[in-house]
């Protein structure tokens, strides 16, 4: 199994539920999954292929172990920490490239994680009387899937004289609509715990705990190689919009001049002087309720204007960083240190054990509040 020489960095790899053989694990010179808030999350294995001994095929590529929809789980381990699932799925895609020249032959496998499986059929379906919330639990739940429902209740559920919900594509597709509609997040993930996949449709969870301490620039602390910080300041916008009942015969307003979730800093990035406004259309909707939360989502969503990119330094960090969580950053003045939440991770583990991982941050503040606690955490 492949180790590094400072930090030990191990990972073991399963295919269709059994180990990979030393043949494979042998034969890979890089792993890159890519762990998303937004987007499902995907792995690209770069394997060195060639000429069997006996000069009747090809070696991994003519073996059918990476075939459709196979299911494959890799997981890593930093230095004494538990191991951590960095990726659990199904391969979708096969690349070959075949060379003449020693050692240049490869095939890059690629891997979804369960999102996939939401995505293979097209639906026209109604929801009537039901919530947000409600269709998601119903769909992560059904016979189709059996995914455990992480989800917040949505307050509003359009009554079918009035409207009826209608599904018009994927189910994923369709959860996804409905997520940008709430102002949430909706992903597909694996509880370390239980081993049962989840089904989340909630806001981005701010408010837990962060994984572990960034540390910019500081000595023998630094735990970061690079971080870059950009603050969009016309990015944040208020909205309102207005629609129109015809039974009633009535406008039916809605605005949103703050965001709604979690502050991350002491100062909200949408301003209160002289604010960006935006005026919502083409809406679609009957009710008030519907364009107020409609309306809030838009302001929620604009409010992450605070984005960082940059690469840990894993032996000093000694964490596998994910997405979807908070972690706290120091060292990088006082507007830009302070809780972000991990929207995005690429990580890179080569063939002689070197483990990069790249990260972009979101934050919806500047600015410290005061509660922040900058020390390690455990996984």
């Amino acid at each position: 199994m492949p180790t590094a020489t400072a930090t030990s960095i191990t990972f073991a790899l399963s295919i269709a539920g059994s180990p990979a053989t030393s043949a494979v694990l042998n034969s890979i010179q890089l792993i890159e999954v890519e762990d998303h808030s937004e987007l499902a999350d995907m792995l690209r294995l770069r394997i060195a292929v060639s000429v069997k001994d006996s000069g009747s095929g090809w070696t991994i590529v003519d073996d059918s172990m990476f075939e459709r929809l196979t299911a494959i789980k890799l997981t890593v381990t930093v230095g004494s920490g538990s191991a951590i699932t960095l990726f659990n799925g199904y391969v979708i895609e096969n690349d070959v490239e075949f060379s003449n020249q020693p050692n240049g032959s490869v095939m890059t496998v690629v891997a979804m994680d369960p999102t996939v499986l939401m995505h293979l059929e097209e639906r026209v379906k109604a929801w009537p009387n039901m919530a947000h919330s409600d269709v998601a639990s119903a769909i992560f739940s059904g016979s189709a899937y059996g995914f455990t429902p992480v989800v917040q209740a949505t307050n509003y559920a359009p009554h079918e004289d009035d409207h009826t919900l209608m599904q018009r594509g994927t189910d994923i597709q369709f959860l996804q609509q409905l997520a940008n509609a709430n102002g949430y997040e909706c992903y597909i993930d694996l509880d370390e715990s239980s081993g049962a996949v989840q089904g989340h449709f909630h806001p981005p969870t701010t408010d837990d705990d962060p994984q572990s301490t960034m540390t910019v620039n500081m000595g023998s602390a630094t735990n970061i190689n690079r971080f870059r910080a950009r603050y969009d300041m016309l990015g944040p916008t208020t909205a309102s919009g207005t629609t129109v009942d015809f039974e009633q015969k009535s406008n039916e307003p809605g605005q949103a001049d703050t965001s709604d979730q979690n502050s991350l800093g002491s100062d909200q990035s949408t301003s209160t002087d002289r604010p960006r406004k935006v005026l919502l259309s083409g809406l679609g909707m009957g009710q008030s309720a519907e364009v107020q939360r409609y309306a809030q989502s838009v302001v929620d969503r604009s409010s992450w204007a605070i984005t960082a990119d940059g690469e840990l330094n894993t032996a000093a960090f000694g964490f596998v960083l994910r997405a979807k969580q908070p972690v706290t950053v120091r060292g990088v003045g006082r507007d830009f240190s302070g809780l972000y939440y991990v929207y995005k991770v690429v990580h890179l583990i080569s063939s002689d054990g070197n483990y990069l991982q790249r990260f972009t941050l979101r934050r919806n503040a500047v600015g410290l509040t005061g509660r922040e606690q900058f020390r390690e955490q455990s996984q």
